[in-house]
């Protein structure tokens, strides 16, 4: 079988799971990704949060910052990360506040991260993006500082050696990869969840804008 017509068939099994009457039943996606990585940061700026923004009520979000990161000697000598160790810090930094974001909605843990990601601010050394989202500064800072945060990163390092990405940033459906859904959803994540939830109200509202678009500015 092609690789088109599995990415159909993908498409058609989640269809009718998520679609089938109604949408009781949120989608779960998750997100690998790494703090100092430019394609992370691209992903999560243009694609994660205006897809989060519209479709929140119909995905359950689950984000891990670890990458093509490594443990050393279990978390006791630290982590060696792919963009050095700023970005070890950074991943530590988000993964303590995410951790105090169980909570929060989907919406402002994405905000959370697109802060953080935009400016670096924890790889840094900074919790400027923690104290922004609300949370207990002490708490986080005593998070990162102790043996919490190195275990939330072994965790980290432990649910992306089981999927072993060979691109970070990395979009599951339902714990599932796939690779036209991953090539679809790093430049249309709206259009490739639509495409699975396509009776949800925000989705045919993007798809009647979508095609007003190709009438209206279709090139001549």
């Amino acid at each position: 079988m092609s690789r088109v017509n599995l990415f159909l068939v993908f498409v058609f099994v989640y269809t009718i799971t998520y679609t089938s009457g109604n949408i009781s039943k949120k989608l779960p996606v998750t997100v690998y990704y790494e703090s100092k990585c430019p394609d992370s940061k691209k992903f999560i700026l243009e694609q994660l949060q205006p897809a989060i923004e519209l479709l929140h009520n119909y995905v359950k979000l689950r984000l891990i910052p670890f990458g093509k990161s490594r443990s050393i000697n279990y978390g006791d000598e630290g982590f060696e990360c792919q963009h050095g160790p700023r970005e070890c810090l950074g991943n530590l930094v988000q993964d303590c506040a995410l951790k105090y974001m169980r909570e929060y909605n989907d919406v402002q843990r994405v905000t959370y991260v697109v802060c953080e990601m935009a400016s670096e601010s924890g790889a840094h050394g900074s919790l400027a993006c923690v104290k922004h989202a609300g949370l207990p500064i002490g708490d986080v800072e005593g998070c990162v500082l102790a043996g919490e945060g190195v275990a939330l990163q072994l965790d980290s390092e432990y649910h992306t050696n089981l999927l072993k990405p060979k691109f970070i940033p990395t979009i599951t459906i339902n714990g599932v990869f796939n690779q036209d859904i991953q090539d679809s959803a790093l430049v249309d994540l709206k259009g490739t969840l639509c495409s699975i939830l396509r009776e949800a109200r925000p989705c045919a509202r993007y798809y009647n804008n979508r095609a007003w678009e190709y009438i209206f500015y279709k090139p001549t």
